[in-house]
């Protein structure tokens, strides 16, 4: 069986599984689209916490090359 990639994918499988076995599992199916939305929310809260720490990481690179500047002179 191949791995799957993609909410869409799994959500295609279970419908497969649900309609071979006669058996309808609503609440699966909105328990897979919950976690898919909650992973989405949990990438994007990632990608803003690891940009705003690579911007305080050049802010604090920057202050330190103008002190050491400063102390050249």
């Amino acid at each position: 069986m191949k791995p799957i990639l993609s909410t869409e994918e799994a959500l295609n499988r279970l419908a497969h599984l649900c309609q071979v076995s006669h058996i309808q599992d609503v609440e699966l199916k909105n328990y897979i689209e919950q976690l898919a939305a909650e992973n989405e929310q949990l990438k994007l809260n990632l990608h803003k916490l690891r940009t705003t720490i690579a911007q305080k990481g050049n802010t604090i690179s920057s202050m330190h090359s103008k002190l050491t500047d400063a102390l050249r002179e």
